[in-house]
Order: C-alpha cells, then sequence, then structure tokens
C-alpha cells in the first residue's frame, strides 16, 4: 500500500469524483481508476460505490479514509521535523472573529500561518478534510472527525454611530447579517422580540459595510464590544442585558500537527474602553 495510492483515495473521497480528482492531481483518469483498483485488491474490499454522478464511500471506505488521513498526517508532520523548519498553520474563522481577533496575528514575526475566512459550512468541510489545521467560530459542532479544544467567551452590545442623537435612536434600521446561523444576527432577533420596536431590518452580507454604515449613523447592530472604534461606541438599552457569545477552538481529531500558541491572548484580555451611552 503506496502513500500516493492514500492521497488518491483520499482526494477521491473528498471530491466525490474520479474525474475531479484526476484534475487536480495532474493524472489521468485512467491512472486514478487503476491506483484505486489496486487499494481495492489489496484489501480485498470494494471501497467506492459508483454513480452516474460520481462516486460515494461504502463503510470499508470509510474505515480506510479516517486512517488514510492519519497516516498522511503523521507522514506530513515527519517531513516537517526532518526538514527542522515551523509548520505553517493554517486557521480558519468567521468573518466577524478574524476582523476582532486575528488581525494579531499578522504582526507575530515568529509564526508562519494562513488564515481562511468562510461560512461555518466551508470551514466544518475544510476541517474534517484536514485541509485546515484549527477552526475558531461560534458555532457548536457535533462530529466524529473533529475535537473541541477550547471555549471563550465574547461580549457583544448594541452598537451605533457616536455622532448618533438619542431622539434618532429608535428610528434608525437594524444591521444584521444574512447568514441565519450567525449569532449576532440571532441575538439580534432575540434583541427586537424583547424591545418591542418596529425596527426596519436591514441583511447584509459584507461585515464592513455593516461598519461602514454604522460610522456613518445609518443603523445600530448587535455586535462585538471589540468593534467599538473612536466612531463606533455602544449603547445600553434599560432593562435589557445580552448574553455573552461563545467562541469554539476545534482541531481534526487526527491532526497531529503541533503549535504553540495559545489562543486565549486573542479573547481574554481587556475589552475596549468604548464610550457607552444609555438610552430609555
Amino acid at each position: 500500500m503506496e502513500i500516493n495510492d492514500l492521497a488518491i483515495f483520499i482526494k477521491t473521497a473528498e471530491l466525490g469524483s474520479i474525474s475531479k480528482a484526476a484534475e487536480q492531481l495532474g493524472y489521468v483518469q485512467p491512472n486514478i481508476t487503476s491506483r484505486l483498483k489496486i487499494l481495492e485488491s489489496e484489501l480485498n474490499k470494494p471501497l467506492f460505490k459508483r454513480t452516474n454522478k460520481g462516486v460515494i464511500l461504502l463503510p470499508d471506505g470509510e474505515i480506510l479514509f479516517d486512517y488514510a488521513a492519519k497516516i498522511i498526517n503523521l507522514v506530513d508532520e515527519a517531513k516537517r521535523k526532518i526538514s527542522n523548519c515551523n509548520p505553517l498553520l493554517k486557521i480558519g474563522a468567521t468573518q466577524t472573529i478574524t476582523k476582532n481577533y486575528l488581525s494579531n496575528l499578522l504582526i507575530n514575526d515568529e509564526l508562519k500561518f494562513s488564515l481562511y475566512t468562510r461560512s461555518s459550512k466551508e470551514l466544518l468541510f475544510l476541517i474534517k478534510t484536514s485541509k485546515i489545521d484549527v477552526v475558531l467560530i461560534n458555532k457548536e459542532w457535533q462530529n466524529s472527525k473533529i475535537e473541541l479544544l477550547q471555549s471563550f467567551h465574547e461580549k457583544i452590545g448594541c452598537l451605533g454611530s457616536k455622532k448618533m442623537l438619542l431622539n434618532d435612536f429608535k428610528n434608525v434600521s437594524v444591521l444584521v447579517n444574512r447568514d441565519k446561523e450567525c449569532p449576532y444576527r440571532k441575538a439580534t432577533f432575540n434583541f427586537l422580540d424583547k424591545v418591542k420596536n418596529n425596527w426596519n431590518v436591514i441583511e447584509i452580507d459584507s461585515l464592513d459595510l455593516i461598519l461602514s454604515m454604522l460610522e456613518s449613523g445609518k443603523g445600530i447592530a448587535i455586535l462585538p464590544q471589540k468593534m467599538c472604534t473612536d466612531k463606533i461606541i455602544e449603547y445600553h438599552i434599560k432593562g435589557l442585558t445580552l448574553e455573552d457569545v461563545k467562541i469554539h477552538l476545534y482541531k481534526n481529531k487526527y491532526n497531529n500537527k503541533v503549535f504553540n500558541i495559545d489562543f486565549r491572548e486573542f479573547f481574554v484580555s481587556k475589552q475596549p474602553n468604548n464610550v457607552q451611552q444609555k438610552c430609555r
């Protein structure tokens, strides 16, 4: 059983297609098919179910996938240790977490890393298939291929322009992320249910656009307190409290890459000295 055959097997399983695996790996399709048949012959078990849409892992293929992922990761780890170089850490996160917490990594000269800003669905796929090493996300996952390393609490608040007049506060729009899995979106609608105010809700895909609209006084939004700046402040509404949002750190269960980053330093820190305004 050759390492390259296992790599071909994993790529085919990930893409669900022999032709796509051949294209990405730079092989001709018959070569991929031949190597997979050799694997199946060695194991004396079929690994894939062939369909007119591609291939699907059979139960024995699922077993081999887990072990193959371990083997590939161990081989990669051995190569890194032999070459005596710092491993490239691949970190995945949603756009809010990337903006608020991971920018500190950009000024760390001793760390080699790569950031992947994706949706929660894409991040789950990337961590399961060992495309990235760790994921920071505001979502609880239950999956046999990943494990929880740490959890952090994030303070959130009702943010708006520093120049906003209190008389205008109830007349502005409420800005929310379009992603229905976004924890700040969920907190926003819980907030609207409590205040019983008929605010106009605007759904937006871009976090940067939401922040730009907040700065110009065109809306309010439930977001992390860390997003307060000299132009954006937190407004406290009498009688209303917002629960912390949890941020979870996950890794692939079979990823043995060693890294010396304590992510707590990015989350367990002083809250911003933002200006706060009370609203009735």
